[in-house]
């Protein structure tokens, strides 16, 4: 057994790392999820990430960010102690390289040490960055293999889209970003959507995206980055063709959702299609965007299960 003289020693070099700027939190317990605390100095990490992956936040006052960072560290907490009970994480898995470099080029970085030195403007490390990119991939992992049978893709359908854009000497693209909210009930929608259209108008869509939207995209202020025309619904393309860049859509219905998407930028790019790869490609969008719906329905029930205290 430990002796509480070790307990203290150790807890005495273990904030003796903490960096000197967060010597004046006054180091709190914020939450316990279930056996897992969070202090207030962890909270200050969270805001770092989320500011790092989205710097239009500082915009926003503390009081909000405090809500946004709790809010993010909930749901990965939640998310890695049911990992846990199937995996253990390792940082051992090579998609964690994968996803690292997918989010370094959408940031607009050149390459990993460009980056590192931007984290250090945040105090956050590769590793530290790596731990969340573990587990959020994990985390869609396990929700494939428990869903992957529940997912319906009408091939035929994807592959005459394809047979049609080949008309074309160009594809059109738009570089888009979503706010992701459920529709709790039909009483209260409207009071939903007018709290994120005032966010919109007050805070930005980014910013709004961190706050309201239950996409995993809220994270980097929703940015979905290209897509193709083609690759959208006919429902989202008619949302979107009267729209000029930096405006959003009214709100798109799928399902119990709501769905709002701001066009960023444009572009039309030659039209040269492997027709194979463009399938699989398809695939993989209408795959991901299925498996979303059931990582949002699978997390709102273990959540539920959850003892989740506030301090």
């Amino acid at each position: 057994m430990i002796s509480l003289k070790k307990i203290f020693f150790l807890l005495t070099i273990y904030f003796s790392f903490i960096n000197s700027s967060f010597s004046n939190i006054d180091l709190k317990i914020v939450l316990k999820i279930n056996n897992e605390i969070v202090t207030t100095y962890d909270i200050e990490q969270e805001k770092n990430y989320l500011l790092a992956l989205n710097p239009k936040l500082r915009k926003i006052d503390e009081i909000q960010l405090t809500k946004i960072a709790k809010k993010s560290l909930t749901k990965e907490i939640i998310r890695k102690i049911e990992v846990l009970k199937y995996k253990e994480l390792k940082l051992e898995n090579p998609q964690i390289e994968n996803v690292l470099d997918n989010l370094i080029r959408n940031l607009d970085f050149q390459n990993e040490n460009e980056f590192k030195k931007y984290l250090q403007n945040y105090e956050i490390s590769i590793k530290d960055l790596k731990k969340k990119i573990e587990i959020e991939n994990e985390w869609k992992n396990m929700i494939y293999s428990k869903y992957q049978n529940s997912v319906n893709i009408d091939k035929e359908k994807l592959i005459l889209k394809i047979n049609n854009s080949n008309k074309n000497n160009f594809i059109f693209e738009y570089n888009l970003s979503e706010i992701v909210f459920t529709i709790k009930n039909n009483i209260t929608y409207q009071d939903d959507l007018k709290k994120i259209e005032d966010s919109i108008k007050n805070n930005g869509f980014e910013n709004t995206a961190n706050l309201f939207s239950i996409s995993d995209s809220s994270n980097v202020g929703g940015k979905i980055g290209w897509v193709a025309e083609k690759n959208l619904s006919i429902q989202i393309n008619n949302e979107l063709e009267n729209l000029k860049i930096n405006e959003y859509s009214s709100p798109i219905k799928l399902g119990n959702n709501i769905l709002l998407l701001k066009i960023n930028d444009t572009r039309k790019i030659p039209n040269k299609i492997n027709k194979k790869a463009e399938l699989d490609k398809m695939i993989f969008v209408e795959t991901s965007k299925q498996l979303e719906k059931f990582s949002n329905i699978f997390y709102n029930k273990i959540k539920l299960n959850t003892k989740i205290s506030e301090f």
